[in-house]
């Protein structure tokens, strides 16, 4: 089995200096080792192996992991000596550690909502009793607008610093979700996610499975725009807003509660049926 020493200094971690004497230098070196698809985030050195690193005096488990580039939104168990620890416990000199990933949530029972019928009003669908609500950093609009296409409340962030966004999901109870690992690594980030993949439906693909999304997706119920409900409009309600030939050939709207778009079922709703049938059939089997 192969070994990693954690060299240099950073974050809570300290590696061994050959000249240093003193007590410090002859406790035994701790041991952690990551699990799953942590291994993406973590020094290659440190993939898929035991990795020996000191610690900084009072680091806690947190300030151990994240030092290995992982934020404590993608940890699910801790074992310490193989019992179950949190993460504010404090790293002991000759810990064995094992980081394993967050899991992925089981989805909730009964199908998706089909994508055939979206103009239903949103108010008239029974709501589970818990469906996430997301906050996505300013790089991942793509995924925000995915995500709101499937009916779940996502905001898009804005360039404002960290703490202000980490303050933010703190107050809503938003779940984050971002390419920052700095960001995720905030104190006040409960519920996170490290989007590994690049693509826009990629990255959907990723959040539906990891967060069991979609049995929960209410499609075309959410603004693409502004992310406020829509509700569905007559012809006469929303007439001032159409297109003289969308006018005359269809009777079925949904009005936007925030910015006032109107949405029919035309060629690029048909497009965007497509696209809610491919994201949504990642459900896990």
């Amino acid at each position: 089995m192969r070994e990693c020493s954690h060299a240099g200094r950073f974050g809570g971690l300290r590696a061994v200096n050959a000249g240093a004497i003193g007590a410090t230098y002859r406790k035994p070196m701790t041991r952690i080792r990551f699990h799953g698809e942590l291994n993406d985030l973590v020094p290659r050195r440190a993939r898929n192996r035991p990795c020996e690193f000191r610690s900084a005096e009072n680091a806690t488990l947190k300030h151990a992991i994240e030092a290995f580039g992982v934020p404590h939104t993608e940890v699910g168990t801790v074992l310490v000596h193989g019992a179950p620890a949190p993460l504010d416990r404090r790293v002991e000199p000759g810990d064995t550690i094992d980081v394993h990933p967050a899991p992925a949530v089981e989805p909730a029972d009964g199908p998706p909502e089909s994508a055939e019928a979206p103009l239903e009003p949103a108010g008239a669908r029974a709501q589970p009793a818990e469906r996430p609500a997301f906050l996505a950093d300013a790089h991942l609009g793509g995924l925000a607008r995915r995500l709101r296409l499937l009916g779940f409340d996502t905001l898009l962030a804005d360039d404002a610093p960290d703490e202000m966004l980490a303050e933010r999901v703190d107050g809503d109870g938003r779940v984050l979700l971002s390419r920052d690992r700095e960001l995720l690594k905030h104190r006040k980030v409960l519920r996170g996610r490290y989007v590994r993949a690049q693509r826009t439906d990629e990255q959907a693909k990723e959040v539906i499975r990891h967060f069991g999304l979609a049995p929960l997706a209410r499609p075309f119920s959410r603004c693409l725009e502004c992310n406020a409900p829509l509700r569905s409009a007559t012809r006469q309600e929303v007439l001032e807003r159409l297109p003289p030939d969308v006018a005359a050939t269809h009777d079925a709207f949904t009005f936007c509660t925030g910015c006032g778009r109107v949405y029919w079922p035309g060629s690029h709703w048909r497009r965007l049926q497509a696209v809610v049938r491919a994201l949504i059939s990642e459900a896990p089997r």
